[in-house]
């Protein structure tokens, strides 16, 4: 079975491919390796490499634009950054200059379902497991979502396990995480969750996964609110809407404020605001991030700047990202570490040390060896591509590689511009959804009091949840427009500083988020159009926002509704285009092709149907044509074709009908017995044994018929029969040896077409009055006898005068069967070798005449009637005693004559006897004791 399909691949890959099989097998065999060795790298992530915008591999780098970083006690670190394609995530040791392992920010979940995480907000514990978050910001309907996942990796970046999820209301616009930063202490991982409606703290037992929650810390009634809350060493630090910090632990009321912050725009505050906490060697270091340039130590409710990087030579550019702590190797004591946009440094008693990380991409020979299959697999392809344009050679061929390329880049400008004209659709479409929803929104805050959230204090909290309030009837208002916008409250300080109070996508503290810009000094509705292009690197920063004027209480004119599109959206959206865009480029290179194609094929079909036409002739088929009438050059080739065939066929027909007349006298199933390609190759003395069934048909009474008929009149009566004859045989799978007279003697190679063909002649010529009209005379008889044997079927004579004929007891066999239907007064009469070989013996009704010794032969054969070939009348009267006389036929073989007669004489008293049950019972009640046998001798033929 294998073997078969396997030849038959071969055999088109050699037919399509001819020599460039090769190429196309050095094709297959990279592509499949280059498979494997891509799915070996997602089970391995490792194993896959970095690579740069160029698609180049990186065998190390210095980290830069970093997004975060955990260092654990002994300095194991895990880092990740937007640094190349996809981002990079690593983990190394701060201190040694040993290899590392990185790769992409994505991680594999599951290789066979092709899931993956992008985790964030990591924390390294002292037994190097790593603990992060992955949020899933979108459903499967593109609606915003709802759930927090604690995953759990290795120290080599793996995922490992999910820990815990975190569902929030569905109900409620979730667009970023409600969770703290992940902290680890002391065996245990600690964060918070933050909302609106107060904070529950969380812990996470590392060495069971088993997840702790404290007791729920609820807003105050008059709406002060935590806005932050930073896990320490087995603390927690709450940052209230009302300037206080608290410090307190897990699960312990909040006690005394430690520190109390200010806020001021555009102002280096006495008592600086910071979202980031760590405790190194026991002392508490904050800063504000993401984009400060100074620590601070918080000491006994004061902050004293210990870090000014705007101070420090070739760090005025740099801002702080992270703050960690770590104890370095050979040290009791922990110093603070300060992740930065480019670099890290750490400090200790008033010392800052930078930190000179290289980190080395853990060398892999598979991500070398994918490389090296990469180019392989493009020099096959081209090679392929090459050999089958040379060596096929077609018009077709040569066509595509002249034609194809100016269409494919006609259709690259094409959909270049579709893209563009599509883009600025979307552009259109998404600034007018802006301009109306800010110009909605902005009425909503109209005469609004936006005083108490210009200063932190207790009224602070009342006023965010007044302003909250409004975003959440807005945001519900345009639940049914789309729920892809963001919208907040931004302050302008004066022409180039701004500061938001808040926004409806998260929790922060009004004015804590403070920079530049520049905008349009309008009453009406201005959008700020950031669309980047789908092919530019930073494409996913894209976006637009609305920035409309509040008309607020005191008509300052200085406060601003900003109405942003969600960047996610946007860039699903252009993907969307650019995936209809790619089809649509692909549907007009397909038409193109199939124009080029469908004309090609014109032309290519008229060459393939001449030569189709003169490769028919040279196998044979004479009567081959083209059907083409265009009186160009193809159609005087045509013509001159169909000329050549004309010739050839009127040369071979008369080969042919000489050859035919030939077979009339040695039939062509004879030379086939005897596996001889033509009648040419039959010699004097060729000859084959096998097994044949062998059917003699003779017509009754034909010696009397004749000698009232002339001579003419005889050929006409058994021409006759024997044209009704001829074709019956033939129909049924066998051919005529000889006539001999009045009979006919038919050879088949099979028992079932031998038996079938003898029912169908006899009802044809014996039973089809229309048969004994045309012959003119009242009836005609004929009789059937079958044997199946082997036999010798050759070619005898001599060297002027060849006859094929068979040689064998069987043909005389089945003559004398033939014979016996004189005697016997039926129809057709077959051996027991016969039904032996029949398929569905069952099938046919027989009666079982008994063991016969026919004149001539000494062997003994048991005989049968077929009934199937008698009118219905005569076929039911013989069949009613089929059972009853194969009973005394037993008895009888037996030797019980008696009984055999008693049986024979019950069918004659029962009215079912016949001509042969008659002739049975006179047979043995006549035989003498003396003859000892028990069968059936008939000496006369």
């Amino acid at each position: 079975m294998f073997k078969k399909i396997f030849r038959v691949i071969k055999n088109i890959i050699f037919k399509v491919f001819g020599k460039a099989r090769w190429w196309l097998i050095l094709t297959a065999v990279s592509g499949i390796l280059l498979t494997i060795s891509t799915v070996f790298a997602s089970l391995y992530p490792y194993n896959t490499g970095i690579r740069n915008w160029d698609g180049d591999f990186i065998r190390r780098y210095s980290p830069k634009d970093a997004d975060e970083i955990s260092i654990n006690d002994s300095g194991k670190t895990v880092l990740v950054s937007e640094e190349f394609n996809l981002g990079v995530g690593s983990v190394f040791n701060l201190d040694s200059d040993g290899k590392s392992y990185s790769n992409t920010r994505n991680i594999t979940t599951d290789i066979f379902k092709d899931a993956t995480i992008n985790p964030y907000n990591f924390v390294i514990t002292d037994e190097n497991e790593i603990y992060a978050v992955s949020s899933d910001l979108l459903n499967d309907n593109s609606e915003l979502l709802t759930k927090d996942t604690i995953v759990k990796i290795s120290d080599q970046y793996k995922y490992v396990q999910d820990v815990c999820s975190f569902d929030y209301d569905p109900l409620k616009r979730q667009r970023v995480s409600k969770l703290s930063r992940l902290h680890y202490y002391d065996g245990a991982v600690t964060f918070a969750s933050v909302d609106m409606d107060g904070v529950w703290l969380y812990s996470i037992d590392t060495a069971t996964q088993v997840l702790s929650k404290s007791s729920f810390y609820p807003t105050d009634e008059n709406g002060t609110f935590t806005a932050y809350v930073i896990p320490i060493d087995g603390e927690f630090l709450f940052l209230r809407s009302d300037g206080n910090v608290y410090r307190t632990g897990f699960d312990e009321p909040l006690g005394d404020s430690i520190y109390k912050f200010d806020i001021k725009i555009g102002e280096e505050c006495e008592n600086p605001f910071f979202d980031m906490a760590v405790l190194a060697d026991g002392k508490l270091y904050v800063a504000t991030g993401p984009n400060a340039d100074a620590v601070y130590l918080l000491e006994d409710g004061k902050a004293e700047k210990v870090i000014d990087l705007s101070e420090e030579e070739g760090k005025e550019k740099s801002r702080v990202i992270d703050l960690e702590a770590y104890r370095p190797e050979g040290s009791s004591k922990e110093v603070l570490a300060v992740c930065m946009n480019n670099g890290i440094l750490t400090y200790s008693d008033g010392n800052i040390t930078e930190k000179d990380v290289v980190i080395k991409i853990n060398p892999s020979l598979l991500m070398w060896l994918e490389k090296l299959l990469e180019y392989v697999e493009s020099i096959a392809i081209f090679g392929l591509i090459v050999n089958l344009i040379i060596r096929k050679k077609t018009l077709l061929y040569k066509q595509l590689i002249v034609t194809l390329p100016i269409f494919i880049a006609i259709t690259i400008t094409l959909a270049f511009r579709l893209y563009i004209y599509s883009d600025s659709q979307i552009e259109k479409s998404l600034n007018n959804d802006l301009n109306i929803i800010c110009n909605l929104g902005k009425d909503e805050f109209e005469d609004f009091d936006f005083s108490g959230l210009l200063q932190i204090d207790e009224n602070t909290g009342a006023a965010y949840q007044e302003m909250s309030e409004k975003f959440e009837k807005m945001s519900s208002a345009t639940q049914s427009w789309d729920d892809n916008y963001v919208f907040a409250v931004m302050y302008k300080a004066d022409m180039n500083t701004v500061a938001f109070l808040g926004a409806d996508d998260a929790v922060y503290l009004p004015l804590h988020s403070q920079g530049t810009g520049e905008f349009a000094e309008t009453d009406s509705v201005y959008v700020d159009n950031q669309m980047l292009s789908m092919f530019e690197e930073s494409n996913r920063d894209s976006d637009m926002s609305a920035f409309g004027k509040i008309k607020d209480k005191d008509n300052t004119g200085r406060f601003y509704l900003v109405v942003s599109a969600d960047t996610g959206y946007i860039f699903s959206e252009r993907k969307d285009i650019l995936f209809k865009v790619f089809i649509y480029g692909f549907l007009i290179i397909s038409v193109l092709t199939t124009l080029i194609v469908v004309s090609m094929m014109n032309t290519l079909r008229v060459i393939r149907k001449a030569t189709k036409t003169v490769k028919e002739i040279s196998d044979g088929n004479l009567s081959s044509r083209i059907n083409y009438k265009s009186k160009d050059e193809l159609g005087e080739i045509c013509s001159e074709v169909n000329e050549m065939g004309q010739s050839l066929e009127t040369l071979f027909n008369e080969k042919d009908e000489t050859e035919k007349f030939y077979y009339k006298f040695v039939p062509e199933k004879f030379r086939e017995l005897l596996g001889k390609e033509s009648f040419t190759d039959l010699n004097l003395g060729d000859a084959k044994s096998c097994e044949l069934t062998v059917l003699f048909c003779d017509i009754r009474s034909f010696s009397i018929n004749s000698e009232m008929m002339t001579a003419k009149e005889n050929f006409s009566f058994v021409n006759v029969i024997y044209g009704k004859m001829g074709p019956i045989v033939r129909k049924n799978n066998g051919f005529v040896d000889k006539y001999i007279g009045d009979a006919v003697m038919a050879l088949f190679e099979n028992a079932d077409d031998a038996v079938r063909c003898g029912i169908e002649m006899y009802q044809e010529v014996a039973l089809d009055i229309r048969t004994a009209e045309e012959l003119n005379i009242s009836d005609i008889n004929i009789g059937i006898g079958i044997h199946t044997g082997m036999a010798m079927v050759g070619i005898v004579g001599e060297s002027e005068r060849l006859s094929g004929t068979v040689i064998s007891d069987t043909v005389n066999m089945s003559s004398r069967l033939e014979s016996l239907t004189k005697q016997y007064k039926t129809a057709m009469l077959i051996s027991k070798d016969t039904v032996d070989r029949l398929s569905d013996a069952e099938s046919l009704d027989l009666r079982y005449l008994g063991m016969v010794q026919v004149a001539g032969v000494n062997e003994v054969k048991p005989v049968y009637e077929v009934l199937d070939c008698l009118p219905e009348e005569a076929h039911e009267n013989r069949a009613a005693n089929k059972d009853d006389f194969r009973e005394a036929l037993r008895l009888f073989q037996l030797g019980r004559r008696k009984d055999a007669v008693k049986a024979l004489e019950d069918i004659e008293s029962a009215g079912k006897n016949d001509y042969v049950s008659d002739m049975y019972l006179k047979y043995i009640s006549e035989m003498s004791d003396d003859d000892k046998g028990n069968i059936f001798r008939f000496v006369r033929k």
